[in-house]
């Protein structure tokens, strides 16, 4: 349809007269201008413009305010607006629809469209343009009149609206928030998927229980639940609580809830909403900071060395113990303001210079201070020298800004300092006793002159001497090197005083903290000439202040060692429990229970001490893998001898749970360690048989792909879900099997990671539950032709452990008389020999508390065997080693190391030192006779 024709203006009165038609035209003319006045001043303010294009030729004309809107430069009345093809071209191209416009022009009435431009000046605007086509009696378009709106603001909001919406859920995911409803009509509680993880239920939309959610909460905590309820309920208000919740490994996970009345229409409660913020960390973190403020106060205590902290918006600081004895006040008055301080302890000579320096270090706001001042002190009225020194924490608000630092009692200093005033020698005398170093430097002049002190604080033997810069930098840690020099060297011509703190590096690697001041040497006209300075060694202030700085860095480490201890300490109980279980059923039964029935309890405890013997192994080699004190071979390794070596040895536990082996294709050859590449091989090996179903398949074999080999280990036990594989390398994570009866620690696969990954290599874990799981060991590939023959000869089998099986002990004929001394203070340790060598009925044992009877013992008895235990409460078995061999009548005493310390540096420590060989804890019954037998001879 065609839009009716704008209507006909009102009619109007005809003027009678010229000046009358002259007055209605000035009349007319006045309401127009004022109308469009007014229009302009709408477009102004809604940033629109007017616009009008000839539908057949798309010329057309723009107001004013279409060139600001479209950033073009305005054209004179009555030139042609830009043309529709200059204006497409601003728009951008996924907003540009040509065909869609002029497919307007065949349909009367209004259309819009939104699209962005970019204008000349490089400016993004966002523009609704809205025009309405004018048909003639036969539908041709005959006009087109339109106005374009810039929006551009509108739609920012928009944008802005949309990104905050992101951010503030991105806040509450990093800040750990959740957030919680309690419907009271119904009783439930509906929490989103952060509170339903942190509560332990499984997210519901449709929400939980009353009963469910509380069954959650620590019963400690329920009270002041039910009490927040009501506050909030009766006063409206919100209210705060602190509860636990249960995390999945144990203890208790700390939350700050805050509960706030959501009310109806018609003004009345309808339900509770509220938040929960994870605060377990600070919590924790708390608890950390405590013990190290203790053990950092315990330190500051035991030097002599006060600690302070100050908080520009409190009124009065913090003061450990020693503080109160530096001022000479009594504890229980509490810390001092600093006006009362200056007031009641500070000399009146200083007391205008203490407030004048500390009002300006808190108005410069950053930086160090030191400030030296005399006190004389309320309790005994003893005139004393203190030294603050101060840090300020610039990252704080003006407002709430803290400093902290230490104060020491330097009246000693300063006794020593003016009797320097005296003669030259009594200057270096006292200068010696006190630690400080003088030197002298000359305007004008490369060389310093130090004293001998000055060098003793670096390391180094030296009598008063010249010295220049390059040698002068040579003393000064590499990270402090270039801009303490380059300070020092500028300061030679300054007018102030210099202090600073930095770090030496002595000759035997020694890094000590010296502190460095210097005052200007002046002319007889006033003018620098020089610098004379002192050093002295302030490491353990430097030490003292940094433990403060610290105390953060050691609680996260705290934490997360916190974390490992848990895992370590529960699969060290379990072996544990049964150990201690079984023996107090064997000690609580009478001596005539049923024999095989106590044999069965005995097998268990030997079975757990084993297991736990294999645990703390476990546990050391994944230490030292860590730690990166492996010593690890780099030989060509083929991957099917490998193979053939590694089947036997598992071969046994396979055919025990009735699952069968399978080796499949086995090729490449790969640069590793044989030995601990086949503890790879063997750990996999065995985790695929120990969690694989009655009647599954182990299969093994490798690939060459171009420069890396994959050795593959596939099972078809019961899998592993994806959530839980993610941690199938973590130690002490068993992913589940706790419950499963198959017995383990968890730190197979831990240490198969460290070692494959020490040896150049990675390791892959893909799992399917129901079906099995496939670990592939990338290693690089090696030349063809240099395969390394396995250890201990065994490429097609042997012990997994490269020893020999232990023979059976037996009871063998005792010689004629052997005497044997154990060092030992642990009287269990004691008796535990005694007993084993009560099969050795030949042999006499005598034993020794501690390390120094140990050695008159072994003097006045000449004993034929020493076994030595190397922890002893006075002296350590290196000492009496030591003893042993520097006394002739000692000199040649067999001594065998008998300790639970296991790793390869205590074995070597100790045969180096002079032990035939080296026993470890726990004692292995038959080796250990085996070990005297061989040691006393053929009889033995």
């Amino acid at each position: 349809m065609n839009e009716p024709p704008d209507p006909a203006p009102a009619p109007t009165e005809t003027p009678q007269t010229l000046p009358e038609a002259l007055a209605a035209l000035r009349t007319a003319e006045a309401r127009i201008r004022g109308l469009q006045e007014r229009l302009d001043l709408v477009q102004e303010f809604s940033d629109t413009g007017i616009f009008e294009r000839d539908p057949l030729t798309m010329i057309g004309t723009w107001d004013r305010h279409m060139y600001r809107i479209w950033g073009l430069p305005e054209r004179a009345v009555g030139t042609p607006a830009p043309s529709y093809d200059d204006t497409s071209r601003m728009i951008f191209s996924e907003d540009r629809l040509r065909g869609a416009f002029v497919a307007t022009l065949s349909r009367a009435g209004v259309h819009a469209q939104r699209v962005r431009i970019r204008r000349p000046d490089g400016e993004v605007r966002n523009l609704h343009t809205q025009w309405r086509v004018h048909h003639d009696a036969e539908g041709r378009p005959t006009r087109l009149l339109g106005i374009n709106t810039d929006d551009t603001g509108v739609y920012e909001l928009a944008r802005r609206a949309e990104q905050l919406s992101g951010e503030l859920d991105a806040a509450l995911k990093l800040g750990r928030i959740s957030i919680w409803r309690q419907d009271l009509a119904s009783g439930r509680l509906h929490f989103d998927e952060r509170a339903s993880d942190i509560v332990g239920l499984p997210f519901s939309p449709e929400g939980v229980s009353l009963e469910q959610a509380r069954a959650r909460i620590h019963p400690d905590d329920l009270a002041a639940v039910l009490e927040s309820e009501q506050q909030t309920l009766a006063s409206g208000a919100h209210t705060d609580m602190e509860l636990r919740y249960p995390l999945p490994g144990g203890g208790w996970r700390h939350m700050l809830s805050r509960r706030a009345l959501q009310l109806g229409a018609d003004g009345e409660p309808v339900g509770f909403v509220g938040v929960l913020l994870d605060v377990s960390d600070r919590v924790e973190q708390n608890r950390l900071t405590l013990e190290s403020a203790h053990r950092l106060e315990a330190a500051a205590e035991a030097a002599r060395i006060g600690l302070w902290s100050n908080q520009r918006d409190r009124p009065l600081p913090s003061w450990n113990g020693r503080m109160y004895a530096l001022f000479g006040l009594d504890p229980q008055g509490g810390p001092l303001a600093l006006d009362d301080l200056l007031t009641r302890c500070v000399h009146a000579d200083d007391s205008a210079r203490l407030r004048t320096e500390v009002a300006a270090w808190w108005r410069r706001g950053q930086g160090d201070h030191t400030i030296e001042f005399r006190v004389v002190r309320p309790s005994d009225g003893e005139l004393r020298w203190l030294l603050v020194r101060g840090s300020m924490d610039t990252a704080r608000p003006t407002a709430s800004r803290r400093a902290e630092g230490v104060v020491i009692d330097i009246t000693e200093q300063q006794q020593t300092l003016r009797q320097l005033r005296g003669t030259v020698a009594r200057m270096q005398l006292t200068t010696r006793a006190l630690g400080l170093g003088t030197w002298t430097a000359s305007r004008g002049h490369a060389e310093i002159i130090w004293d001998e002190q000055m060098f003793g604080l670096r390391g180094v033997v030296s009598p008063t001497r010249r010295i220049f810069n390059e040698e002068v930098a040579s003393f000064v840690h590499p990270d402090d090197r270039q801009p303490i020099m380059s300070d020092q060297i500028g300061r030679v011509s300054d007018s102030q005083p210099w202090r600073h703190s930095f770090r030496v590096l002595w000759p035997d690697g020694q890094v000590r903290w010296i502190s460095s001041q210097s005052v200007p040497v002046l002319d007889e006209h006033g003018q620098p000439d020089g610098r004379i300075g002192v050093n002295w060694d302030s490491t353990e202030t430097q030490l003292a202040a940094a433990a403060l700085r610290e105390r953060e860095v050691a609680v996260a480490e705290s934490q997360a060692k916190s974390q490992a201890m848990s895992r370590i300490s529960h699969e060290l109980r379990t072996p544990l429990n049964a150990m201690l279980g079984f023996t107090q059923l064997l000690r609580g039964t009478q001596d005539d229970a049923d024999p095989e029935r106590r044999s069965r309890w005995l097998a268990h405890v030997e079975d757990a001490g084993r297991h736990l013997l294999a645990l703390i192994d476990d546990v050391l080699e994944l230490s030292r893998a860590e730690v990166g004190a492996l010593k690890l071979a780099s030989e060509a390794v083929d991957c099917a001898a490998l193979v053939n070596a590694a089947l036997p040895l598992v071969a046994g536990s396979a055919q025990e749970r009735g699952v069968t082996l399978r080796r499949e294709a086995v090729e490449g050859v790969v640069q590793a360690d044989p030995v601990r590449l086949r503890q790879v091989l063997i750990n996999l090996l065995s985790n695929a048989i120990k969690y694989n179903r009655p009647g599954g398949e182990v299969r093994v074999w490798s690939q060459v792909h171009g420069e890396r080999v994959a050795l593959h280990v596939a099972d078809t036990g019961v899998g592993i879900a994806p959530d839980r594989l993610k941690h199938a390398f973590e130690p002490f994570n068993r992913l589940g099997a706790e419950a499963s009866g198959v017995e383990g620690s968890g730190i197979g696969l831990a240490i198969v990671k460290v070692l494959v990954e020490t040896m150049g290599g990675q390791v892959e874990a893909h799992s399917q539950l129901g079906q099995g799981s496939e670990f592939i060991v990338w290693l690089p590939s090696a030349a063809p032709g240099a395969a390394a023959t396995m250890p201990g000869g065994m490429a097609s089998g042997g012990s997994a452990s490269g020893d020999a099986a232990p023979a059976p002990a037996g009871v063998a004929t005792a010689p004629p008389s052997a005497r044997v001394l154990y060092i030992e203070d642990n009287p269990v340790n004691a008796l535990l020999v005694r007993e084993m060598l009560a099969h050795r009925p030949a042999v006499t044992l005598s034993v020794a508390e501690d390390g120094r009877s140990g050695i008159a013992s072994a003097r006045a008895q000449q004993p034929d065997l020493v076994l030595l235990d190397m922890q002893l409460p006075d002296i350590d078995g290196h000492a009496v080693l030591r003893a042993l061999r520097a006394d002739p009548r000692t000199a040649a005493l067999r001594c065998v190391a008998l300790s639970a310390n296991a790793t390869p540096d205590d074995v070597a420590a100790a045969l180096t030192a002079g032990c035939v060989d080296y026993w470890t804890k726990p004692i292995d019954f038959r080796r250990f006779l085996e070990g005297i037998d061989r040691l006393l001879g053929p009889a033995a």
